[in-house]
């Protein structure tokens, strides 16, 4: 009985299930990238804001901040209709890197890095991509 109970309380509070959405901030940047996220723990609670960004795979979604001197160009990917994991993953962070690329002071991708990911029902892998210059 003890063991149910202290499982059900595991998952209430979220531990066993989808990570917490993470919100794309300039803010948030070095913390996100000292714990990364692979795209096996893509699956999230709800969709996070960065997602929502993106309507079509074919679109470049991207945006900047600046903090600290710095800024940081944040690039969205997204993939439809791929069932290979690995495949799916490295489509949508190849078109998050393509995203930066559009945001002109994207143009050399050294140092860029994924930050996050979203796998929604249906099978639509998201990526979150991050250039700090």
């Amino acid at each position: 009985m003890a063991f149910a109970l202290a499982l059900a309380a595991l998952v209430l509070l979220g531990a066993a299930g989808p990570a917490r959405a993470w919100e794309a901030k300039a803010s948030k940047v070095a913390e996100r990238l000292s714990r990364p996220r692979t795209p096996a723990t893509a699956r999230q609670w709800k969709k996070p804001g960065w997602a929502k960004k993106i309507r079509s795979p074919e679109d470049k979604v991207f945006w900047s901040e600046k903090l600290g001197g710095k800024t940081h160009v944040f690039g969205v990917g997204l993939v439809r209709g791929v069932d290979n994991p690995g495949l799916r993953a490295s489509a949508a962070a190849d078109r998050a890197r393509a995203s930066l690329l559009e945001g002109k002071e994207g143009a050399l991708l050294e140092g860029a890095e994924i930050l996050d990911w979203y796998l929604d029902r249906r099978g639509d892998m998201y990526a979150l991509a991050v250039l700090v210059r």
